[in-house]
């Protein structure tokens, strides 16, 4: 299916929005079955979060970004890590929001084939 964004997302489709601090990334971490999303106080997602799950058969759990091509990490405290670095470099370190999408590609025998995006949270 396509979507109004530069990018192909495959349905179906959950996107989790509300106020910001209130446990969109945490709903999300818990269907993955991992913790990988940044945390902290105030405003942590800044740029929304395609996440394309991807069910294996076999084999151990891994990551890609898009943006790295075919670079899989192991480690998802290392994919946390990138994420903020990654939010860092284009939305920049004062607390700003980006539109443009981080894509996140997750294979695990624990998860369905499904995407996930992860928005900012909306303040007043």
């Amino acid at each position: 299916a396509r979507v109004a964004m530069p990018v192909d997302i495959d349905l179906p489709l959950i996107a989790v929005v509300g106020a910001q601090s209130t446990g969109k990334s945490s709903v999300l971490e818990s269907i993955v079955g991992r913790d990988f999303l940044p945390r902290g106080a105030g405003i942590v997602t800044r740029r929304p979060l395609i996440l394309q799950l991807h069910h294996l058969k076999e084999g151990e759990d891994y990551a890609r970004f898009v943006h790295q091509g075919e670079k899989d990490y192991f480690d998802f405290e290392k994919v946390r890590a990138e994420i903020e670095a990654e939010t860092d470099r284009v939305a920049g370190k004062n607390k700003s929001v980006s539109r443009e999408p981080i894509i996140l590609k997750i294979f695990s025998q624990n998860v369905l084939d499904l995407t996930l995006v992860d928005l900012p949270g909306l303040t007043k």
